[in-house]
């Protein structure tokens, strides 16, 4: 029998068909200098403090000094990130996304006075400064952070709710390790009698295939090692959303949902118009849905059908160049 087909090891791929983080850290050795770098700054926000309401050239100062210390954070966040999405089991770079997380959190603490000591700063005062030329590249900033002002805390408080930065994202790194490194769905051949390994990536190839036997054995066995984690997922789930209702009642918000939609300005009228929108057109969606089922000559239709192309054509295979030379003569 032939060996199934395998998602090769991220050392196994040629460096050509990967991403180039040497654009951001030439090694993990110049992380590690920029990441010390910050550490140091971060102890810069001090002499910031108890004084942004002195003047516009006081707040701009900060200003820069939190644009610059926030480029280098997210260098050292994307870099580490990004490498340990090469490889979600490599604990180097998992630990490396441990210290920039906390090295975040300690940034944040360090930072939190800026918005209580804005928002004290009296309305019309604050307006006088905003005209200033000095702070036009930070007005649009400074003026949605004032829109915030129902929602700062006070000092101490933004504080402790800046200490558990790293407490926040536990649900999510639970989910994301379970889900993108611990689950396993097994092996599927596919329309041409090859056995192949199903994972994120595959799953959807598999479901585009013309085969509906294919179709319907990928479907259930990816679902079914859902299920099998269906009480762990939930547990992150639900520790996820008690985070968003915590957050929502710190912060005075009537709920989760206004939290999470107030930085876009967008009324919660808007957010419930779009469902009731989808609603009011289901009966579009089921005629569609009918329509492929004739057009695929099905007795009865299942998810697993709604992914296959309708239509009957040959496979078209566009290399990896050459889709990157169209991609840029569109662009």
């Amino acid at each position: 029998m032939s060996k199934a087909k395998t998602l090769p090891e991220r050392s196994e791929v040629r460096p050509e068909d990967t991403w180039d983080l040497t654009k951001v850290f030439k090694t993990d050795t110049a992380w590690e200098r920029a990441y010390r770098k910050l550490e140091k700054m971060v102890g810069g926000f001090a002499r910031f403090h108890g004084k942004l309401g002195r003047s516009a050239k006081t707040i701009r100062a900060c200003c820069d000094f939190e644009t610059e210390l926030d480029k280098l954070a997210e260098k050292l966040g994307v870099y580490a990130y990004l490498k340990s999405s090469e490889d979600v089991t490599n604990s180097t770079y998992q630990g490396m996304v441990a210290r920039y997380t906390h090295l975040a959190t300690k940034a944040g603490e360090a930072a939190s006075f800026i918005a209580p000591e804005l928002q004290a700063i009296p309305r019309r005062k604050m307006a006088t400064y905003l005209k200033n030329p000095i702070l036009a590249p930070y007005r649009f900033n400074l003026e949605k952070l004032l829109r915030y002002r129902p929602h700062i805390l006070s000092e101490n408080e933004e504080r402790l709710l800046a200490m558990q930065g790293e407490v926040a994202g536990t649900a999510s790194r639970i989910f994301g390790q379970l889900n993108d490194a611990d689950m396993k769905f097994g092996k599927v051949k596919n329309e041409r009698g090859e056995e192949m390994e199903l994972t994120q990536s595959s799953f959807r190839v598999f479901l585009e295939s013309p085969k509906r036997a294919v179709r319907k054995k990928a479907f259930h066995q990816y679902y079914a090692e859902y299920e099998d984690h269906a009480n762990t997922l939930a547990a992150a789930m639900s520790a996820s959303v008690l985070q968003d209702v915590y957050i929502a009642r710190a912060r005075n918000y009537p709920s989760a949902l206004e939290a999470a939609i107030f930085s876009d300005n967008v009324p919660v009228t808007v957010y419930d118009s779009l469902i009731d929108a989808v609603h009011d057109h289901l009966d579009t969606m089921y005629h569609y849905l009918e329509v492929r089922k004739r057009a695929m000559r099905l007795k009865d239709l299942h998810m697993y059908d709604t992914y296959a192309p309708i239509v009957k054509s040959a496979p078209v295979n566009i290399p990896y160049e050459e889709a990157v030379e169209t991609v840029c003569a569109a662009v």
